[in-house]
């Protein structure tokens, strides 16, 4: 599968270092599709909470099968939890944690959005920053 010829690939962000050494190499692609595929990013492009539910069209089950319908979404979410690639929330929500992913260029000076609140409680639950708690 090639990134590039995709229409629906967004390349704002890479797996870190992190997730290519400790990761196999089906979860390091299905961190390369939750990272990169406009339907499990949101509006800003940054990767989306996935529901745990597998009934749901945004859940982690069907990142797996959009990644490749062969890998089993329990052993790839089994072995994302046990490295702490991913967050359960008590939500019932999968969270990316922010160690597995940076960015692929350079920000611009002024361009953070670390400090940004938002407001609105309407909002679809989003992920922190930094995997700090």
């Amino acid at each position: 599968m090639s990134l590039t010829r995709q229409p629906n690939i967004i390349c704002r962000w890479e797996p870190t270092e992190l997730a290519s050494t400790i990761l196999s190499p089906s979860s390091r692609q299905v961190i390369r599709s939750w990272i990169s595929f406009n339907e499990f990013l949101d509006e800003h492009h940054d990767p989306v909470m996935l529901l745990m539910d597998n009934h749901a069209t945004n859940s982690f089950r069907n990142l797996v099968q959009v990644t490749n319908p062969d890998f089993a979404p329990t052993v790839v979410l089994n072995e994302l939890l046990r490295k702490g690639v991913v967050e359960p929330l008590d939500s019932g929500y999968l969270m990316l944690r922010r160690s597995v992913y940076a960015p692929s260029q350079p920000r611009l000076p002024g361009d953070s959005r670390v400090d940004q609140v938002f407001e609105s409680e309407d909002e679809i639950p989003r992920r922190r920053f930094n995997d700090a708690v």
